[in-house]
């Protein structure tokens, strides 16, 4: 899946910088009360199409939160949605197979169109008749059996079975709600489509693309307010967003240099963000602040195939990988040790690593004396896959992994940088025979919930395409307890079964950062678990 949204190798950091003297364009706001200022915006990624059944990628759905609305959404630092373009939501039976929206009232499109209950019909059963291969339609299509409006304000979702997550799945960027008169109901929009309307904080004025055929992109995206906005999200503190597009982090730090824009949105490197923090102890520089991140890095071992078929190869590794060396000499203690599948934000997360493997590498030693035991003849030659994008510190985690393993003679690791995840999925990832011995991948949730990090990860048709599926039954169990904590236990029990069976290796968490200088306000308040950017919350001191 080249496209999938969370497989992000950019960073591991996502930052927002803001510098001093960028001299923010002014215009008038057609939101009363509104400050005067435009906020312009840098980020090395370009979304991939406006058209919410084709676009699981980041640029696209940190857009789709700007401009669309879903019925649910997540407000600042909750891991639980709340109504937003809904005025109540709830399951009507007792066995969360039923979910009913009642739409608020009176509720318009940016150019006046009724957003009525048929437009959420419309927006969803889009998304599932088009069931784009490498789009987001499973989110919606794995649940949802039917779409049904009650008159112009209610919608109700029969379920396919017990589903306590449809708040959850309703509040992502695949349940955006579009206006029915601008996109085809079966048939996708073309990539440089900007006929696109909705109903968020802000609106699309205009979008500059460079290139053409295949190699045309978006260069820069002008947002202005959407007088017509009704939902959650707090007042604004801007009057609109310039949305710039850069080749890599290169481009966006020297964009931040020349004073091109006000922000960098997720793409700057940790020595970058570790030298601002550093500049701010001394009293210069850029004022730091840090947020979760939510994005859990690992490794996915081909279980099927090859040498780790061997359980013993497999713990092997677990053993050996030093997450302390990893997060100190390659990211600059910009992210943080993970020992389960599940982020620390999410409340069910455990420690199943730790608890099997402790929280130390193992000597060399030890694991030899381990490995000969189960008849293993050393060196054990793999090759280790990854994509980069040029991210220095992924390639530098490469090779302290390299030499983890390579410790005594236990393997011999061949690198290989595929630079994108496309590349490697395409040459590796295969769902009936993964040709791979060991790849790195970093997953962010399409929503907040631990059945998002289980299904996509070890459910029957996840993307990690290692041969290793967790108990359907089981996952199956936890999805429909309501409420999510009394699915608890049975987390765990995944969790724990693995760090026995070990097809995937935790080593990291991921962290947000924002550095602004002090004339620019909000910012902590738009970093949270959900990763949802909310760029209406950003404004600047002195502004009107």
């Amino acid at each position: 899946m080249s496209a999938v949204k969370r497989l992000a190798a950019l960073s591991c950091v996502g930052l927002i910088a803001t510098t001093t003297g960028c001299g923010s364009s002014k215009q008038g706001s057609s939101v009363a009360g509104a400050p005067n200022v435009v906020i312009k915006v840098g980020s090395a990624n370009a979304y991939s199409t406006l058209d919410p059944a084709q676009a699981y990628d980041i640029g696209a759905w940190d857009l789709y939160y700007n401009i669309y609305q879903g019925l649910m959404t997540y407000p600042p630092g909750s891991n639980t949605p709340a109504e937003d373009a809904a005025q109540k939501c709830g399951y009507t039976d007792t066995t969360d197979e039923t979910y009913k929206c009642v739409l608020r009232p009176n509720m318009k499109f940016s150019n006046g169109d009724p957003l009525n209950a048929a437009a959420v019909k419309f927006s969803i059963d889009r998304v599932i008749a088009i069931a784009d291969a490498q789009g987001p339609s499973p989110i919606l299509s794995s649940t949802i059996k039917s779409v049904e409006t009650q008159g112009d304000s209610t919608v109700v979702f029969h379920l396919k079975v017990p589903d306590a997550t449809m708040p959850a799945r309703l509040a992502s960027g695949v349940a955006s709600i579009i206006d029915p008169k601008t996109l085809q109901a079966n048939k996708e929009a073309a990539t440089d489509d900007t006929n696109v309307v909705g109903s968020g904080r802000y609106m699309i004025d205009s979008v500059s693309f460079t290139g053409s055929g295949a190699n045309k992109q978006p260069s820069e995206v002008k947002l202005s307010l959407n007088p017509n906005y009704q939902g959650a999200a707090s007042p604004p503190r801007n009057s609109g967003i310039d949305l710039k597009y850069y080749a890599d982090q290169t481009g966006t730090k020297k964009a931040l240099d020349s004073q091109d824009v006000d922000a960098v949105i997720a793409d700057l490197s940790a020595d970058d963000v570790v030298a601002m923090q550093q500049n701010q102890q001394l009293g210069t520089g850029l004022q730091v602040d840090s947020g979760p991140g939510g994005g859990i890095h690992m490794l996915a071992l081909n279980t099927v195939a090859g040498p780790f078929t061997n359980p013993a190869l497999r713990k092997a590794v677990a053993e050996l990988v030093d997450r302390n060396a990893i997060v100190s000499q390659a990211f600059n203690h910009t992210v943080n040790p993970a020992y389960t599948i599940l982020p620390a934000g999410i409340t069910d997360a455990t420690n199943s690593f730790a608890n099997t493997f402790g929280r130390q590498a193992w000597t060399a030693t030890k694991v030899k004396e381990q490995l000969k035991k189960a008849g293993v003849t050393l060196p054990v030659t793999i090759t280790y896959s990854y994509y980069s994008r040029g991210d220095q510190a992924i390639t530098k985690e490469a090779q302290l992994l390299q030499q983890e393993l390579e410790q005594d003679g236990l393997f011999k690791v061949s690198l290989k940088d595929y630079m994108t995840h496309g590349k490697l999925a395409a040459a590796l990832l295969n769902v009936k025979k993964p040709i791979f011995d060991m790849y790195s991948l970093t997953w962010y949730s399409d929503y907040l919930d631990p059945d998002d990090y289980v299904n996509p990860l070890i459910g029957k048709r996840n993307i990690v395409f290692n041969g290793y599926a967790v108990s359907q039954s089981l996952i199956a169990k936890a999805l429909g307890k309501s409420p999510r904590l009394q699915a608890q236990g049975d987390y765990t029990t995944i969790q724990n079964d693995v760090a026995d069976y070990v097809p995937l290796i935790p080593l990291w968490e991921s962290s947000q950062f924002a550095a602004t200088q002090a004339d620019v306000t909000g910012v902590p308040l738009t970093m949270d678990s959900s990763g949802n950017p909310r760029w209406w919350m950003i404004g600047k001191n002195g502004t009107s």
